[in-house]
């Protein structure tokens, strides 16, 4: 289990995006992948997301997905930002216990608390036509 900070994505935006995945991990094999992992055991973890505006653009969604079965990706986290710069925290527990429910995208400013795999990353959704250097950065701090 690793446990640390890792960087789940930097991206400049610019041209609208559709669920872009922005993390670049890699594997024990030294093989890029497009996911953070070998989480396994993570108990908390806290998620920092900065958005930097430079000019134009209308909204942007960064979601942090985990996954259980390598094959579906559940959203866990959803940072939402506009036309202004702003850094946001999300902290989700592992221990928490949760009434069955649909897997389903999260709505804005969302988490889906107590659902956490060995796998986090990250994907951007933009709108509008973002320019002067707007980006976007987000960091995981994992726990056991």
């Amino acid at each position: 289990m690793s446990v640390g900070i890792f960087p789940l994505g930097d991206r400049a935006v610019t041209a609208a995006l559709t669920n872009e995945v922005i993390t670049q991990g890699v594997s024990a094999a030294n093989v890029a992948q497009a996911f953070i992992d070998r989480l396994d055991g993570m108990s908390a973890v806290t998620l920092f997301c900065n958005f930097v505006y430079g000019s134009g653009g209308t909204t942007c969604a960064v979601v942090v997905q985990t996954t259980l079965d390598d094959v579906n990706w559940i959203d866990v986290a959803r940072f939402d930002f506009t036309t202004a710069s702003a850094s946001k925290v999300a902290n989700l527990s592992g221990f928490l216990s949760k009434a069955v429910a649909a897997v389903a995208a999260l709505r804005a400013e969302g988490v889906n608390d107590g659902v956490l795999g060995a796998k986090l990353r990250a994907r951007v959704t933009s709108t509008g036509t973002y320019a002067g250097n707007t980006s976007v950065s987000i960091r995981a701090a994992v726990r056991q």
